[in-house]
């Protein structure tokens, strides 16, 4: 009898690990999933959490003081932020909190849904950014993916460093010592330049 609060650790740490596992693999699953939907063409959608995509004429987000903000897809579906991980209507695409890589909480809901990050660059590197609120106001996020297959991480300055590092004039743009106000410009300008070099050379 009294091995029993042993074996009642043992169970608990089991199923504890097999959970965290489980988390693992579902966030896996979600980075895979994400990567096939080509944007250009695919017009308003929704990809579902298990990478399902659905497709709408149109894709309306609705927000009010008394409404948990949500998808209404052509008029009359009501999609929630917790069944999808992307969504792209006639004004962005944007990912969910679920398969980014931050340590925020980001809850606001100012052009997307709660948590969700809007692309703002496309190109060989990608930059998305969200809101959310830093105890006084409301602040951008930013997040990095190299191409389409890459994983979306949380900007920092190394991170992008070494994203820039094979392309020279991005590179010294971004590691220059000029002052650019906001920050954020600074980013997005090296990233800029980045993938307009990186179509060059593709051309």
């Amino acid at each position: 009898m009294k091995n029993i609060p042993a074996i009642a650790v043992l169970i608990s740490t089991t199923i504890l690990i097999s959970s965290c596992a489980t988390s693992k693999n579902s966030a896996d699953q979600e980075h895979t999933t994400l990567k096939n939907v080509n944007e250009t063409s695919a017009g308003c959608f929704v990809q579902l959490n298990d990478g399902t995509i659905k497709q709408f004429t149109t894709l309306k987000l609705v927000t009010g003081v008394l409404t948990t903000p949500h998808l209404l897809g052509d008029g009359k579906v009501v999609i929630n932020s917790k069944e999808i991980i992307a969504y792209q209507n006639e004004k962005q695409y944007a990912v969910s909190s679920k398969i980014l890589t931050s340590k925020k909480s980001a809850n606001v809901s100012v052009e997307t849904l709660p948590g969700f990050a809007v692309k703002v660059l496309s190109g060989k590197l990608n930059v998305y950014c969200r809101k959310y609120y830093n105890g006084t106001n409301t602040s951008d996020e930013y997040f990095l993916q190299n191409g389409n297959d890459g994983y979306i991480v949380a900007y920092s300055k190394d991170i992008l460093k070494n994203m820039l590092k094979d392309d020279m004039n991005a590179s010294a743009f971004f590691n220059s010592k000029t002052k650019v106000s906001p920050r954020s410009k600074k980013i997005l300008t090296a990233v800029e330049i980045y993938n307009k070099g990186q179509m060059m050379t593709k051309n």
